[in-house]
């Protein structure tokens, strides 16, 4: 069995498909053209996205000092910048230093200096050590809250308790510059013991005392250990003494030295309570932030139309004719292929004949065993009769059909 009885069979079904429409060549050059458009403008998006996200960077670094707790320059209920100006306007002059390399620039502490630290959090071994050696000479060095890191790193004999909940109005109880021992607070945060004989421990509270002092060593002034920030805070400065205590502690000399430390401060090789991270971390980090961008500009150039082809497609005629016809010769459907046979034929006798196309097959099987004097029951056998079983059969009905066409055209 050949395949040209399949196709032609197969021909049926796209007898009636007009010409493909034309290409249009004028709508793909215009999307073309208009491509390098949106890619500048795509890449102008991102950078004002990227000036505008570097202001808001500078801003926020500008500003960021506003919602530290403990800064002098945060005048919310968490800030201390009610603190600072009571000191100076006692005489005590507060110089804010928010980076390291501030603090190394400016002019060494002496004895009427005090140095208070707070975020003590964010110093690490060699940032702490660098304090101490700078501040090695100031009358006093008062730290806030440090965690036992903190004090191992500035090699201090002071232990730490742990946290706890504020307890009852406590008295300082305890003989130290600038206190009284009649001073009264109500202690919480952290809670410390001196390791030594001769460190002071005030307003005991939690199992130690929420404030130590190391006495003036080598190598280093006196140090106040002080687990309650509160007190220095603008929202608890008029809670029982918290005001004259702060005053007192700090303001012994006429200058103080107001650190806030900074995480940018610590170098990759420097140790941190937080050293077990992987170092490779930043760099991830920043190729992830990389890749993201790249990703963004690259999904930004597929804005629109992602291919500029006109529709419908232009396909050969005779591919789809001969994909038909293996379809129907795979499915072995000999009585489709024989109808979509006879109605073909049936449509082209129709022509021929001079038959309106809307003509039946026993009009136009009459009309044809007249022209060509055959039998009318063999030709309406042949265009309308049973279908074939086998593609011998099929073969033999395509053959006959064309032999049938053929006395019509030459009748």
């Amino acid at each position: 069995m050949t395949l040209e009885v399949w196709e032609r069979a197969a021909a049926q079904g796209s007898a009636g498909a007009g010409p493909p429409e034309p290409p249009r060549h004028g709508a793909a050059r215009g999307a073309g053209s208009s491509r390098p458009g949106r890619v500048v403008w795509v890449v102008a998006a991102l950078l004002a996205v990227g000036l505008v996200a570097a202001a808001v960077f500078v801003g926020v670094q500008r500003s960021a000092h506003r919602g530290v707790p403990l800064d002098p320059g945060n005048a919310g209920g968490n800030g201390s910048r009610a603190l600072a100006r009571v000191l100076d306007a006692h005489g005590t002059r507060v110089s804010v230093v928010r980076r390291q390399t501030d603090l190394l620039d400016l002019r060494a502490p002496d004895a009427q200096t005090t140095v208070l630290v707070t975020q003590t959090d964010q110093l690490s071994t060699r940032t702490a050590r660098q304090l101490l050696e700078r501040a090695s000479g100031a009358r006093r060095i008062v730290l806030v809250e440090p965690s036992t890191f903190v004090l191992s790193a500035l090699r201090l004999p002071v232990g730490e308790q742990g946290g706890a909940s504020p307890e009852a109005a406590t008295e300082a109880a305890c003989t130290l510059e600038g206190l009284s021992a009649a001073d009264t607070i109500t202690p919480g945060g952290r809670a410390y013991s001196a390791m030594t004989s001769d460190g002071v421990e005030c307003f005991g509270f939690g199992g130690g005392a929420a404030l130590v002092a190391v006495p003036a060593g080598a190598g280093h002034p006196e140090v106040v250990v002080l687990g309650d920030g509160d007190i220095l805070s603008n929202s608890q400065a008029t809670r029982l003494d918290n005001a004259g205590v702060a005053v007192r502690l700090l303001g012994r000399g006429d200058r103080l030295v107001w650190y806030v430390p900074s995480l940018l401060d610590i170098s990759d090789l420097d140790t941190t309570p937080t050293s077990e991270l992987p170092k490779a971390l930043g760099p991830l980090v920043f190729l992830a932030t990389l890749g993201l961008l790249v990703l963004m500009l690259w999904r930004g150039r597929r804005f629109g139309p992602l291919v500029a082809e006109p529709l419908p497609a232009v396909v050969k005629a005779v591919e789809t004719t001969q994909s038909r016809g293996r379809l129907y010769r795979r499915a072995r459907d000999t009585g489709r292929a024989a109808d979509a046979l006879r109605e073909l034929t049936a449509r082209r006798l129709a022509g021929h004949l001079g038959l309106a196309r809307s003509a039946g097959r026993a009009a136009v099987a009459a009309a044809a065993a007249t022209a060509t004097g055959r039998d009318p029951q063999r030709v309406a056998a042949l265009l309308a009769g049973s279908p074939p079983t086998t593609e011998q059969s099929l073969l033999t009905l395509a053959n006959d059909l064309s032999d049938l066409e053929k006395e019509v055209r030459r009748a």
